[in-house]
């Protein structure tokens, strides 16, 4: 689209430069504004996901280490307890003084569970012997003692409502393990292998038909560098599940999971699901089961997030006393709850920053619109002198020189204006002088405005031309009114001798015709001929084929009169053994006498039928001897129709051939006549032309002869230097 104004191209181009600068500015604006909104929720989100990682990570080591100084509670009560009787019996030993007895170890046994009521049970296991070397004597279901062998195993626990009773271990040899994997004898066999104490867990235990889950844990006491039994104390994992929950309610309004997990992939807790306990870990972490178990044997401590599961993992490993145990705390945290503060306030700094947004848009629309209108104003002042210019510019292309703007401004507008008059006089000025000129006046003087005035100077050549134009045509204006007379006579010579070549032409094209017709109707029959002499050929050829395939059925017919006469001898051979066979039956029936008699009768006919079929075979086999003579005469006649036909063939066939030959030859001469009479067609028309032009001609040089003399009076008007 063009614009026709230059007020509009002024507004227009001022305010796409407008629009485009304030675009920029708020699109840079805005980009910078959605920049900083990025960085700072990603600051925002980092900083919290980071501060929440050191929050879940310091929570899980702080209940770590609760739950393990909780054990440490147990493993030390076991533990002095084995100190307590290694050094007693490194001084028996030593000193040879006596140890003490079983009752008073029972005794220290019963105390440390009641004055630990966290405890589940006490209870140590000797080697054979190894306590006071009277297993033999104590083969009694009492004290502890075992009755089968008298082994001091006494295992101290407290019922449901309190009571401390006394019982002798089992299992402490077996090599079975419980359902969820933990082997039964752990807990005295891996102390007596390794010389530490250790923790087994978590082991099932039934306290009034409730099932529980105990942890065991046991010193070993050690004489001189060798194992002599373990004392140790069972604690009810209850408390470890209880204190799970408890973590997880204070995490995120329990929007967490918290698990109490073993190095050998065991559930010691679990706040969201209590029936997990004691079962394997893999229903809670699936593929990184493995991981997992790596990890706290490894005794570290990880946090991540976990993208994929959109959580947070934490993992905090700690170690059970002296032992090599090492269990951890695990938390999960749904990782919107997390980031909910976080997200919320970068929702609202988003919303914030799109309202800003807004605002600098709008803001941005009303400056742009306020400008262009002063635009408009300003491109309308200056714009209507250069609209004054325009029109008077207008004026003079139209070829009127009378206006005048009169402007008086010394800006470039001003000088435009000023030049707009003085091209006005002057072409006003030339103006005069082409009038009269056109009046005939070639005696004018054409004064110049400058040595540029490119007008002034082709006006003045102009005049100067003029002069010798007009002079020159007079001159030659005489020499073609004499040259025009004599193109007149002679055209009318040529006319007349074009007229009588027309004539002859006339005679000669009238023969010409004749003789190409009579040429075409001996070409017509020509081609007539060849085409009967084709079909005759056509027809002797059809002929020729019928009476091969007659020839060919007749000896056919002959092959199968043969045929048939084979058959006939063989029928009449038949016919004759049947008149003997009858005969013979008619003497045997002779013989019977009158028990033949019957068949007599029957041999008699049969013969006589014979007789006949020898008869009939005979008649037809001379029937068939005649045919056959016919049929050989036939073809014959046959063979000798179809060498004729041949030579009939063979006869159409040449005349054919030259009748063509004929034919091509009357087309040849056709066509040859056809061109001699186009030829003297074409000097027809060209004789006739030439009497039409010489015609024109002589008109021609008429009209110019009068031209010539209408030429020269109009030169007469003219005044010439």
């Amino acid at each position: 689209m063009k614009l026709k104004s230059i007020q509009a191209k002024i507004t227009l181009t001022a305010g796409l430069c407008l629009l485009i600068t304030a675009g920029i500015l708020v699109g840079y604006s805005v980009y910078s504004a959605a920049n900083t909104q990025n960085l700072v929720n990603a600051k925002v989100s980092k900083l919290a996901t980071d501060t929440t990682l050191k929050q879940v990570q310091a929570t899980a080591e702080r209940y770590s280490v609760s739950i393990s100084r909780r054990l440490e509670e147990a493993l030390s009560a076991a533990r002095a307890l084995s100190d307590a009787m290694s050094a007693a019996k490194q001084d028996e030993v030593n000193k040879s003084t006596s140890f003490i007895e079983r009752t008073v170890f029972n005794d220290m046994l019963q105390e440390v569970l009641r004055s630990n009521p966290d405890l589940n049970g006490t209870y140590s296991a000797w080697a054979p012997n190894a306590f006071d070397g009277k297993d033999a004597a104590n083969r009694v279901n009492r004290d502890g003692n075992n009755p089968d062998t008298g082994r001091f195993t006494p295992y101290w626990i407290r019922d449901a409502a309190g009571n401390i009773n006394v019982q002798p271990l089992v299992e402490y040899d077996s090599d079975h393990k419980h359902p969820n994997g933990v082997a039964k004898g752990a807990w005295y066999q891996v102390p007596e292998k390794t010389l530490n104490e250790t923790v087994t867990a978590p082991l099932p235990y039934i306290v009034q038909g409730k099932n529980v889950w105990l942890a065991t844990l046991s010193a070993p006491i050690i004489v001189n560098g060798k194992f002599q039994g373990v004392v140790g104390a069972d604690y009810n994992l209850d408390f470890v599940q209880k204190l799970s929950v408890q973590v997880a309610s204070k995490l995120y309004d329990g929007n967490s999971r918290v698990s109490i997990v073993t190095q050998d992939g065991l559930v010691i807790a679990d706040s969201q699901d209590p029936s997990l306990v004691g079962k394997s870990i893999e229903p809670l972490f699936g593929e990184d089961t493995n991981k997992v178990i790596e990890l706290i044997g490894e005794q570290k401590s990880t946090i991540r997030v976990d993208q994929a599961e959109n959580a947070v993992k934490a993992l905090a490993s700690f170690t059970l006393g002296y032992s090599n145990v090492t269990w951890a705390m695990t938390i999960r945290l749904d990782l919107d709850k997390v980031l909910a503060e976080a997200n919320a306030l970068s929702d609202e700094l988003k919303s914030n920053s799109q309202a800003d947004t807004t605002w600098q848009i709008g803001l941005g629309l009303v400056i742009t619109v306020v400008a262009i209108f002063f635009l408009l104003v300003m491109a309308r002042n200056i714009s209507r002198p250069i609209l004054g210019a325009v029109n008077m510019a207008k004026t003079i292309s139209l070829g009127q020189f009378n206006n005048r703007l009169n402007y008086d401004s010394i800006d470039e507008v001003g000088q435009l204006s000023a030049a707009l008059d003085n091209m006005a006089e002057s072409l006003q000025a030339q103006v005069a002088i082409a009038e009269k000129i056109s009046q005939g006046d070639l005696a004018v003087n054409v004064t110049l405005a400058s040595d540029k005035d490119q007008l002034g100077r082709a006006l003045s050549q102009m005049v100067d031309d003029l002069n010798q134009l007009v002079g020159d045509i007079k001159a030659r204006s005489d020499v073609i009114a004499r040259n025009a007379d004599l193109v007149n006579g002679l055209s009318q010579s040529l006319s007349l001798g074009a007229t009588d070549s027309a004539s002859a032409v006339t005679e000669i094209s009238a023969t010409i015709n004749e003789i190409a017709e009579q040429i075409r109707q001996s070409s017509t029959n020509a081609d007539e001929a060849t085409r009967l002499s084709g079909l005759s050929e056509k027809t002797a050829n059809e002929g020729n084929h019928l009476m091969t395939e007659l020839q060919t059925a007749m000896e056919d017919i002959e092959a199968s009169g043969n045929d048939i006469n084979n058959i006939i001898r063989t029928i009449e051979s038949i016919a004759e053994q049947t008149n003997l066979l009858a005969l013979n039956a008619a003497i045997e029936a002779a013989r019977a006498g009158e028990h033949g008699r019957g068949f007599a009768v029957v041999a008699d006919e049969v013969r006589q039928l014979a007789g006949r079929s020898a008869q009939a075979v005979q008649q037809t086999s001379e029937l068939i001897s005649k045919s056959a003579e016919k049929t050989n005469r036939g073809i014959e006649l046959s063979k000798q129709t179809v060498q004729s036909l041949q030579e009939i063939v063979t006869g159409a066939g040449q005349v054919s051939s030259l009748v063509g030959e004929i034919a091509q030859a009357a087309s040849e001469q056709s066509a040859g006549a056809d061109q001699v009479s186009l030829g003297i067609g074409q000097i027809d028309e060209v004789t006739q032309q030439n009497s039409t032009n010489s015609d024109s001609c002589a008109e021609a040089a008429k009209e110019l002869t009068e031209q010539a003399m209408q030429l020269d009076d109009l030169i007469k008007q003219f005044r010439l230097k």
